[in-house]
């Protein structure tokens, strides 16, 4: 099974941009010595906590500080944008680092109301088909003709010795079919924590037609993990981001704080509940690296996994590449 990272350059409290975009510059070069084969950059706006507003141009700057390793987005929010600006951006990527960047095709907001008007310069969102403009996103991607008045307009640059890999993101499994229909890798977010039934993933390959971009399907699933020598350890280092997942639950953000300053709160019962049932669901895992490549092994099983995308916005530098570092070992990638 591949290896990948999700992050959504998760600011540690206290933290400023600049340090937080520097640690992950280290952290993406560590990252590809562990052999993972892609990390990707999330789209959030107007996000206290996060600061991968602008996922094309970390892609971009990480591409040339790093050698293999592939760099996207999960993903790109193609709502707010051309088709004609999505594969222009991709495609000068895709010169400057061949064969090294995807783009995760997102058909959700990533904002608020207010950011998606702020988003459409003022103006309500038309909401067009997503479906029809990925399409046009991916003509224009493979130099294809492109339907309409977007037709009349090359994306450039043209000829590029590879393209973009284009993947769609699902996090309820609703998009799954398009996926395979129109010959896409199929990445789906399990750590948004919406249960999807086992028979999307089959539904996916079964309907999957190779196209210019996949021979075959590809399933990607990303979960929120964390990987100790202990589970003592492990539980120590998720409290952080248990506390980050009880907040949203509750409509609001937080900033990622040491777990030592947790190590004495105590959650409720009622905290507990919602956390057990998030971990009996398989959103977030965590434990020694026995138990939780027992889990992955289970959940590859029951969906079809060929590669396994990995968050987890671990508060210390060492512990989280640490977690990485099990994981690495546990599918033979050191």
């Amino acid at each position: 099974m591949e290896l990948g990272v999700h992050d959504l350059v998760t600011l540690n409290d206290g933290e400023t941009p600049e340090a937080a975009f520097e640690r992950t510059k280290r952290f993406v070069q560590e990252i590809e010595k562990l052999n993972y084969k892609r990390y990707w950059f999330a789209e959030h706006h107007n996000s206290p906590t996060h600061a991968s507003s602008s996922p094309e141009l970390l892609a971009a700057y990480m591409s040339a500080v790093t050698s293999k390793i592939r760099l996207g987005t999960g993903g790109t929010m193609i709502m707010h944008y051309s088709p004609l600006k999505i594969a222009e951006n991709f495609k000068t990527l895709t010169a400057l680092a061949p064969d090294r960047i995807d783009i995760g095709l997102g058909r959700a907001p990533g904002s608020g109301p207010n950011e998606i008007v702020a988003l459409a310069q003022g103006k309500p969102n038309s909401f067009d088909d997503q479906y029809d403009k990925i399409e046009i996103i991916l003509d224009y991607l493979s130099d294809q003709q492109a339907d309409g008045y977007y037709g009349r307009t090359n994306a450039m640059p043209q000829g590029t010795s590879t393209l973009t890999q284009p993947w769609m993101l699902g996090s309820s499994g609703q998009s799954a079919s398009k996926a395979g229909e129109m010959g896409l890798g199929y990445s789906f977010a399990k750590f948004f924590g919406l249960e999807t039934d086992p028979e999307v993933f089959k539904q996916y390959r079964n309907e999957f037609q190779a196209s210019r971009f996949f021979e075959k399907p590809s399933v990607m699933v990303s979960y929120l993990i964390v990987v100790a020598d202990t589970q003592e350890e492990a539980d120590y280092l998720a409290k952080p981001m248990e506390l980050s997942q009880l907040a949203l639950s509750r409509g609001r953000m937080i900033k990622n704080v040491s777990p030592e300053e947790l190590k004495d709160y105590k959650f409720s019962e009622q905290e507990l509940n919602y956390l057990n049932n998030r971990y009996d669901k398989r959103f977030i895992i965590k434990g020694t690296p026995e138990k939780v490549q027992s889990i992955l092994e289970e959940e590859q099983q029951l969906l079809g996994i060929d590669e396994l995308m990995v968050y987890a916005p671990i508060h210390g530098e060492n512990e989280r590449l640490n977690s990485y570092k099990h994981l690495a070992k546990m599918f033979n990638k050191i």
